[in-house]
Parts: C-alpha cells; structure tokens; sequence
C-alpha cells in the first residue's frame, strides 16, 4: 500500500506541478540533446562538416546550462534550503545562466559562418533531412508554449530551463535549413547563399536580443531583492 500511495502521490504531482514537469522533462532532455549533439559530431566527422561539428559542440554548451541549473535545484532539495531560500539561490543562479548563454550565443558566429562559407557538398539522404524537418518542428512547438507558461511561473529555474529550451529550438532552425539546402537545394551559392545567411542573421538577432532581454531582466530582479531589503 505503501508503494502505491508513494507512486500516486509521484503521478499527482508530476500533473499537478508544472515545475516538476520541467525539471523532469528537462533531465530527459539532457539525454536527448547529447545523443542529438552526438549525431552531429558523427556527421561532422563522417562528412568532413564543419558546421555539424560546430553545432555539435554549440548544442553541449546548452547540455552544460541545463546540467547547471538541475544540479543547483538538487543541491537545494539536499540543503532543505525552504522556498524562499531558493529563489534567493535561483536570482544568483540566474545571472550566471544569462552570461553564459550570452556567451554561448556570440559563439553561434563561427558555425554560421561556416555555413555560409561552405563550399563542400554533402549528400544528406532524404530520411535525413525529413527527421530533422520533423525534429524541429515538435522543437519550435513546444518551446513556445512552454516558454510563454513560464512567464507565468515564479519559479526562475523554470524559467531558465525554458529559455535554454527556446535557444535549443532555434538553432535547430540553422540546422534544418543547412541540411535541407544541402540535401535538396544542390549547395549555398548564389541567391541561396545571401537567402541563408540573411535567415541565419536574423535568428542569431534574435537570440542576442533574448540574452539581453535575460539579463535585464535579471537587473530588475537585484533592483526588486534591494528595494524589499531596505523596506
């Protein structure tokens, strides 16, 4: 009875809390995102791509974020660090999440930039290119809802989860056109070559603007946390 109780409590609050549901989900994804940064590693290494490899190193730098924030949340659980003592934890936590995807961001220049410049052809079967096509789009999906949830959410390590998700998604755009271009479009030459690196421009722009939007948002957290400890 025991265990059965101890198991409908878990399904309980796995449906009931949203911030659990994040941080299981994001464990998950921790495995999936290594076997998906593997994958392009492989076809880094198998094809001679500069790109995949870079991407594959980009996605680790967000398995290193995610495995971050998870590590904190269980070094509060074992503390028995209450609430209030975790979002405290969560603000600090939250400017060095901003800084690093700032960082990881501005490291998006060199596979995109390589993507541009690629002037070797792969021949990516088509089951390749109709996988990643379908990857990304349950990526973009669920990213934004999510992402609009946790605006929702007082809890900052689901926000963060969230935003690394959202980054996650995004760049996943970059890799499907790369593939789908090279797979179906004969090569980035020519007109392609200014329609890709215009794309690829404009959601680097974009995630810039998120890792700002991130760490002013955190600017309003330390002037918030300094305003109640003067009251």
């Amino acid at each position: 009875m025991t265990e059965k109780n101890a198991e409908k409590k878990y399904i309980e609050r796995f449906k009931n809390d949203y911030a659990f549901r994040t941080f299981f989900f994001s464990a998950v994804s921790l495995i999936t995102g290594a076997a998906y940064a593997a994958y392009n590693l492989f076809l880094g290494l198998a094809y001679s791509s500069a790109w995949n490899t870079g991407i594959a190193a980009y996605y680790l730098s967000l398995l290193c974020i995610r495995f971050f924030i998870l590590s904190a949340e269980i070094k509060y659980v074992k503390k028995g660090y209450d609430e209030p003592q975790k979002e405290k934890a969560r603000k600090r936590l939250f400017r060095i999440q901003s800084a690093l995807l700032f960082a990881t961001d501005i490291s998006l220049i060199a596979p995109i930039t390589l993507m541009a410049l690629q002037k070797k052809e792969v021949n990516f079967s088509s089951v390749h290119a109709i996988t990643i096509a379908a990857y990304t789009t349950y990526k973009i999906i669920m990213s934004a809802i999510n992402f609009s949830k946790a605006k929702k959410n007082g809890n900052l390590s689901v926000k963060m989860l969230r935003n690394v998700n959202l980054v996650d998604a995004l760049v996943s755009v970059l890799s499907l056109q790369y593939t789908l271009v090279m797979t179906f479009g004969g090569g980035i030459e020519g007109d392609m070559l200014f329609l890709c690196a215009f794309s690829s421009l404009a959601v680097w722009g974009f995630l810039i603007i998120l890792s700002v939007v991130n760490a002013v948002s955190y600017t309003h957290l330390r002037a918030h946390e300094t305003c109640a400890d003067l009251v």
